[in-house]
């Protein structure tokens, strides 16, 4: 259930749609603002598709749950972004708050469209918010490409800094857990966290807070390699470095359990580790 605001809530919300250039901005009259906790569905899959959405404040996590119950994280939502556009009936996504005090801003969209009907303006707007998501989901496939899980950490942490600063900056808040992150990468809570302590080791990034991140190598992150360490070609298990036959890798103890071996891994929070 969402909180309710308060009349000096929603005025201040509401002069704060109006002073923030954005598209559908001629519609925000007939918007409705929408307050979310972390966690909180904004919109579910499945549903139908009646509303779109803005986000104001905060941030919102775009998932596919899977039949098995576990989700995908197919886009990362920011002030500013627009969702719930679909050519289905219904949802074919679940968006979710990944912060508190996540504020959205929710348009009807059959009124949306018969606006969009006789304003060519509108239409225009609309189109580019469908383009501007077409260009996030090429993003992620583009972090999702990539080889070694450094790789796509790095690549992700330099893409939310490009986004979040609207150009290249050198420090970024990450404005969501690891656990999101995971979920955005494809991978498991444990690579990411190890995946950020390796990135530290080599001097590419360092932290400065719990969340905070300092890039200190932007070219060696946009590489994606590792310069002290000689280029290697995976084959079936095996390791070919330079000439011969190829050399099986060594194994690895394999960790048992589902919960990290790391106790300071257990909150929602970068592991000591990775600080």
């Amino acid at each position: 259930m969402n909180p309710i605001l308060s009349p000096t809530t929603l005025a201040s919300q509401r002069r704060a749609i109006a002073s923030t250039p954005h598209p559908l901005q001629s519609l925000d009259a007939m918007a409705t603002i929408v307050p979310c906790h972390r966690r909180q569905e904004i919109c579910r899959q499945g549903h139908p598709a009646n509303t779109w959405y803005c986000v104001l404040a905060g941030a919102a996590l775009r998932c596919v749950i899977k039949s098995d119950g576990r989700r995908q994280v197919v886009d990362l939502l920011f002030p500013g972004d627009f969702f719930g556009l679909t050519a289905c009936a219904e949802y074919d996504y679940t968006v979710e708050a990944a912060a508190n005090c996540t504020i959205v801003a929710g348009y009807p969209s059959k009124r949306v469209e018969a606006h969009a009907d006789s304003n060519p303006q509108l239409a225009r707007e609309l189109r580019q918010i469908a383009l501007d998501g077409m260009v996030r989901l090429q993003e992620q496939l583009l972090i999702l490409g990539r080889i070694t899980a450094q790789e796509k950490v790095g690549s992700f942490i330099l893409a939310i800094a490009d986004r979040l600063s609207n150009g290249r900056s050198d420090r970024v808040t990450l404005p969501i857990s690891r656990y999101d992150i995971a979920d955005y990468l494809a991978v498991s809570v444990e690579t990411v966290s190890r995946a950020l302590s390796e990135l530290k080791q080599r001097g590419l990034i360092r932290f400065a807070g719990i969340r905070i991140i300092q890039i200190v190598d932007r070219e060696a992150l946009e590489d994606g390699e590792d310069d002290e360490m000689p280029v290697r070609t995976r084959l079936d298990g095996c390791v070919l470095s330079g000439q011969g036959s190829p050399k099986p890798r060594a194994e690895r103890p394999r960790r048992t359990g589902a919960r990290p071996a790391d106790p300071s891994c257990e909150s929602d929070e970068l592991p000591r580790c990775a600080r």
